[in-house]
């Protein structure tokens, strides 16, 4: 895996959590906060130590150089792991940007949880909807009404004004692994991994990609928890984490 360019450093905004020898740092998707893990952490706060974060240009945490990319994320998250040895969980977009770090300091991580994190680059990919979202008139906006739904009718032009930096990162990002090019090669991962995934999420093509890339992948269904069980069933999500603890305990052994 490539290393980009070092990145100019921010204050990136955490919080810790909970008790226990294990570390597991929990990585946000797009608009959105490390506080969304909050009901998750509450469920494992006997289990383990957690750590959350806002990641750049999200909630607390600036972005001095404007939007930034993917490898900018996963400097930051490898950055902020500082030499500990950890279990990584994230939601959607989340997952991309750890199983990244994971590929980038395997040394660190002892495993990983992904919960529905889409792979533009995988091949069958149906990449319509984001395509038309990114490289639209408006794309800031474009990711606002696809992200909020319903709710973006309610918000006003300020709550608009407000968001819209957040909608420009989650732009940058969402671009930067759509290149062409892959941001990296998932066959490379070499730690137990716990995929995640409601009912109403495509897996026709991520399924079997990952089960034939990833040697030790674990593909759980989650039903009824949509694409925001960090939120909508934090029990569940929890679940995820105790089963990638297991396996990186038991490697320990």
């Amino acid at each position: 895996m490539s290393q980009p360019p070092p990145a100019r450093s921010v204050a990136i905004e955490t919080h810790e959590t909970g008790s226990g020898r294990d570390l597991v740092v929990l990585v946000h998707g797009v608009l959105d906060r490390g506080r969304s893990f909050s009901r998750v952490a509450r469920r494992l706060e006997s289990e383990c130590r957690m750590l959350w974060y806002d990641r750049r240009g999200y909630g607390a945490t600036p972005s001095p150089q404007g939007p930034v990319g993917v490898d900018t994320h996963i400097e930051d998250l490898v950055n902020l792991l500082d030499g500990r040895r950890v279990v990584l969980a994230a939601h959607s977009f989340g997952g991309v940007i750890a199983a990244g770090a994971a590929l980038r300091a395997p040394e660190l991580v002892e495993a990983l949880v992904m919960y529905e994190s889409g792979l533009a680059w995988v091949p069958g990919w149906d990449d319509t909807i984001m395509g038309q979202v990114l490289w639209g008139h408006d794309p800031e906006d474009a990711g606002l009404r696809l992200m909020f739904r319903e709710r973006y009718r309610a918000l006003s032009r300020d709550d608009l004004a407000r968001w819209r930096p957040e909608a420009s990162a989650f732009v940058a990002e969402e671009r930067s692994v759509r290149t062409g090019v892959a941001p990296y090669d998932m066959a490379d991962l070499n730690v137990p991994v716990v995929y995640g995934y409601s009912e109403d999420f495509p897996m026709d093509a991520i399924g079997p990609y990952l089960l034939r890339a990833v040697g030790q992948i674990e593909l759980v269904p989650v039903p009824g928890a949509g694409h925001n069980a960090h939120r909508r069933d934090p029990e569940a999500f929890a679940g995820l984490v105790v089963r990638a603890l297991s396996r990186a305990r038991a490697a320990r052994l």
